[in-house]
């Protein structure tokens, strides 16, 4: 039998996590609709005819078979085009009756919420009509498609108080207009974080500010935003009362200045698009922390928005939506209308089987919040993204290694966690130095990376970087099985750092002869390890671990087992009783939620295709897991479970005791 089929032992009795957080705003968070739509309906000039199919009792009689509670339709598309008669205009040319409307009487009628969309800085039509409205790039050009090019957000700056007056004033009339459950905008946060159109100039310099500067420019354009979504929050209260603001593309630094004007966070995820699997598991991290609810937005479609033609399987919509309610957020499911305005019968048979399941586990689900035990500590220039790779690495590493964490940014209360990782790139400052070592001090306990300078009171120094890459790093500890020693590669590059009492080190960094170059190489690829040096590839002090390379980065590129089990090593050493032990596949996800009394631990079975290097993952024909051991270090009935079988998504509940 293999030991990790003899990890969980009915001998003794296990020992509790050493702290575990649940935040109190997510307990306290209203009850929202669980199975959302949102039905893109973006149309060209070049349509001739909208709607001449619509039918409302069949509209509204498809969402409700396919189990949809909740439904974003649209008020303005990208192209500028309304789909109601407003007073501003223009009406899309093929329309002839009031789509919005129609649709928005009918899911009353049927007690599905709605919500009306708006395109803000995305809109063909302004961006022609208005080109000294528009976004301009460092170079000096703008985001319009270039003659031959590629259709892409046309980029309008939310400097031009014209421009914002003009969409505050759309928002009243559709707002005021429609028995609207909420008010859903599209592209609010400013594309790439930085604009050098004349006003925004104007503005940055006549605070004496240097426009060239990015951490400037970021903070610039977080105002902007900051300031229009407040108007808009406002707008919209004034005209409705109680109408929820949804903004989207929230998932961004910052958020904590901007979250007071918004209801809700959906997280635009596709997975088979350009955001991947890990986009999302990264970002509700982040987002969930804030105190609003969260939506998980995957789609229908095999590849990204307007994939017409484009349809999953049910069985890939249930690993998918899985993997969204297991994070405790709720699920939207991305899908196009056609232009004739008939909603497609495949498109809600496959939403349907997925949303029959959802609404069958509601009960796991309604007022269930993340448990967690760590944080992944990272930060940046307000409106730039959490979601790098050197992130995406960390998020796997942990998932992989079953730790319950969360991603926060520096400034949080890190005192609720029981381990800290710190990101690549994270700039640590005299200020969090000294929280870090408090924190430490308290029982706590630091994961860092590379040039992590505020370690130099543990016993460990850095001696600057390796002028190797690769370099080699060798295990000192028994971190690789059974294997006979050997010097594993350092592919990304590494620091040198010095270990010295009460350090002690987890793997030593070894060095080639000489650095390859075109000029002084042998064989086909590195420079094979030479010798060992006195320097630490890992090393652990008391409560303090320390990766001299980017751990993060490495494993994001790599995927080297030997950086998941050295990071497993150091893990075990400073959390010796994490809050969930298993033997299930690396591959399956496990999540905690608490709810009335209880535990919920969620398995998702993510067993893919095996994939060309040009096609995302599919979770089509799932590879059943089978006696999966639970251990849940938690005070509970019954800490330890087995599941005879896991085909997508199970929960398991334990009894608080």
């Amino acid at each position: 039998m293999r030991r990790r089929d003899l990890l969980i032992s009915a001998v003794a009795a296990p020992a509790a996590a050493k702290k575990i957080w649940v935040d109190p705003k997510v307990e306290a968070l209203p009850q929202r609709p669980w199975r959302k739509i949102h039905l893109d309906f973006h149309n060209s000039q070049f349509i001739p005819k909208i709607g001449d199919q619509f039918d409302a009792a069949g509209f509204g009689a498809t969402l409700e078979a396919a189990h949809v509670d909740a439904i974003v339709v649209f008020a303005k598309d990208m192209h500028g085009y309304f789909y109601y008669p407003s007073e501003y205009g223009p009406v899309h040319r093929g329309l002839s009756f009031d789509l919005l409307g129609a649709q928005v009487e009918e899911c009353r009628k049927r007690k599905i919420a709605v919500y009306a969309y708006y395109c803000t800085t995305w809109d063909n039509y302004l961006a022609d009509k208005h080109r000294d409205w528009l976004v301009i790039k460092r170079d000096g050009s703008n985001y319009l498609p270039k003659p031959g090019g590629t259709p892409g957000w046309t980029a309008l700056c939310l400097a031009y108080e014209p421009f914002v007056r003009l969409m505050l004033d759309h928002t009243r009339e559709f707002v005021s207009r429609y028995a609207l459950d909420g008010a859903w905008f599209d592209m609010p946060v400013p594309i790439a974080g930085e604009c050098f159109c004349p006003e925004c100039l104007r503005q940055i310099r006549a605070k004496g500010l240097d426009p060239q500067d990015k951490k400037v420019q970021r903070e610039h354009k977080q105002a902007l935003h900051i300031s229009f979504i407040e108007r808009v929050q406002k707008t919209v209260e004034a005209a409705r009362p109680g109408c929820q603001v949804d903004f989207n593309g929230q998932g961004v630094y910052g958020l904590g200045a901007r979250v007071r004007y918004m209801d809700n966070i959906d997280i635009e995820a596709l997975p088979t698009a350009q955001w991947g699997y890990y986009y999302f598991p990264t970002i509700v991290r982040y987002t969930r922390t804030f105190g609003v609810t969260t939506y998980g937005m995957t789609g229908r479609f095999k590849a990204s928005w307007g994939d017409f033609g484009g349809l999953k399987l049910p069985v890939q919509l249930d690993t998918e939506l899985a993997g969204i309610v297991a994070h405790g957020a709720r699920c939207d499911i991305g899908d196009q209308m056609p232009p004739g305005g008939r909603l497609d019968a495949a498109v809600y048979h496959v939403i349907g089987k997925s949303y029959a399941r959802i609404k069958a586990i509601e009960p796991y689900l309604e007022g269930a919040v993340p448990v967690v035990e760590a944080a992944l500590v990272t930060a940046g220039h307000p409106l730039d993204h959490p979601s790098s790779e050197a992130n995406y690495g960390l998020v796997k590493l942990l998932t992989e290694s079953r730790v319950q964490f969360d991603l926060v940014e520096p400034e949080v209360d890190l005192s609720r966690y029981a381990l800290l990782v710190l990101a690549d790139t994270l700039e640590v400052s005299p200020r969090l130095a000294e929280r870090l070592r408090a924190f430490i001090g308290q029982g706590g306990a630091v994961i860092s990376n590379y040039q992590a300078g505020w370690l130099d009171g543990y016993g460990l120094e850095y001696a600057g970087d390796s002028e190797f890459k690769p370099a080699y790093m060798v295990p000192k500890a028994g971190f690789t099985g059974g294997i006979p020693p050997y010097p594993y590669a350092l592919y990304d590059g590494v620091a040198r750092w010095r270990a010295k009492g009460p350090a002690r080190m987890i793997a030593a960094l070894g060095e080639p002869l000489f650095q390859r170059s075109g000029e002084h190489y042998t064989s086909h690829r590195q420079t094979p390890f030479d010798h060992e040096t006195e320097f630490a590839a890992i090393a652990v002090s008391g409560r303090a671990g320390l990766f001299a390379f980017s751990l993060g980065l490495s494993y994001y590129n790599q995927g080297y087992w030997v950086y998941r089990k050295a990071f497993q090593h150091v893990l075990k050493t400073l959390l010796p009783n994490p809050m969930v032990e298993t033997n299930a596949p690396a591959s399956a996800e496990l999540t905690v939620t608490r709810q009335k009394g209880r535990y919920l631990v969620h398995i998702v079975n993510f067993s893919a295709l095996r994939r060309t290097p040009n096609h995302p993952d599919f979770y089509e024909e799932p590879v059943p897991l089978a006696n999966i051991n639970i251990r849940l270090n938690l005070p509970v009935q019954r800490p330890e479970r087995t599941i005879p079988r896991v085909e997508v998504h199970e929960i398991v509940p334990f009894e608080m005791t």
